[in-house]
C-alpha cells in the first residue's frame, strides 16, 4: 500500500468523521462541496495570472480539500447517492483538467501538460471500467489521483522558483502517469483472462 493510500486510510478513519461533523453543520448537502471544488480550481487560473501564484496554489489546495470532504459529508449525513457519486467522478475530471491548465499557465511545456492530463484521465477510466467488470483496481499503479494531485502542487510550487526543475518533475510525473496506465491495463487484462 502506497504512502498516499495509507494517508487516505488514516484520513478516512480519524480525520474525516470530525471534519464531516463540522461541515455538515454548514451544509449537510455533500453536493455543495462537490460543486465548489471545480469552482475553486477554475478560480486558480486567473489567480495565477492576475493576483499571485500563491493565491492560485491556495485555491487549488482548497479545491482538493473540498473534493476530499464531499464523500465524508455524504457518509456522515447518510446522503450517499448515485447522483453524488456521478457528480463527484465527473467533476473530478473537470477539476483535474483545470489543474493542468494552471500548469500550462505556470510555464510547463504543453506537450508535458497534455501527456500528464491525458494519462491522468485514462487512469480513473481504467479504474471505473475495471470495477464495472467486478475487479478491485484502487491502489494499482504509481500515480493515482492523490499522487497526481501532490505532484501538480509540487510542480507549481517549484515553478515559482525554478522552471527547469519544475519541467523535470513534470516530465517525471507524466512518465509515471503513463506507467500507471500500463500497470492498470496489464492488471485488468490479466484478471479478465482468468
Amino acid at each position: 500500500m502506497g504512502i498516499v493510500n495509507r494517508l487516505r486510510s488514516f484520513y478516512e478513519a480519524r480525520i474525516a468523521p470530525t471534519v464531516a461533523s463540522f461541515l455538515s453543520r454548514i451544509s449537510p448537502d455533500p453536493n455543495i462541496y462537490t460543486l465548489a471544488s471545480p469552482v475553486a480550481a477554475a478560480a486558480a487560473l486567473p489567480a495565477w495570472l492576475y493576483i499571485s501564484p500563491v493565491a492560485s496554489l491556495l485555491l487549488i489546495a482548497l479545491s482538493l480539500l473540498l473534493d476530499a470532504v464531499d464523500g465524508a459529508v455524504a457518509r456522515f449525513t447518510g446522503r450517499v447517492s448515485p447522483l453524488g457519486s456521478f457528480l463527484d467522478s465527473s467533476l473530478d475530471r473537470v477539476s483535474d483538467s483545470l489543474y493542468h491548465a494552471t500548469l500550462y499557465i505556470a510555464g510547463v511545456h504543453p506537450i508535458i501538460v497534455i501527456a500528464m492530463l491525458s494519462g491522468g484521465l485514462i487512469v480513473p477510466y481504467l479504474r471505473a471500467k475495471g470495477e464495472s467488470l467486478g475487479l478491485e483496481v484502487r491502489g494499482r499503479g504509481f500515480m493515482e489521483r492523490g499522487e497526481r494531485s501532490i505532484a501538480i502542487l509540487a510542480i507549481l510550487v517549484i515553478s515559482i522558483y525554478n522552471l527547469q526543475a519544475a519541467l523535470a518533475l513534470a516530465l517525471t510525473a507524466a512518465v509515471l502517469v503513463w506507467i500507471t496506465v500500463v500497470q492498470r491495463m496489464v492488471y485488468i487484462a490479466g484478471e479478465l483472462r482468468r
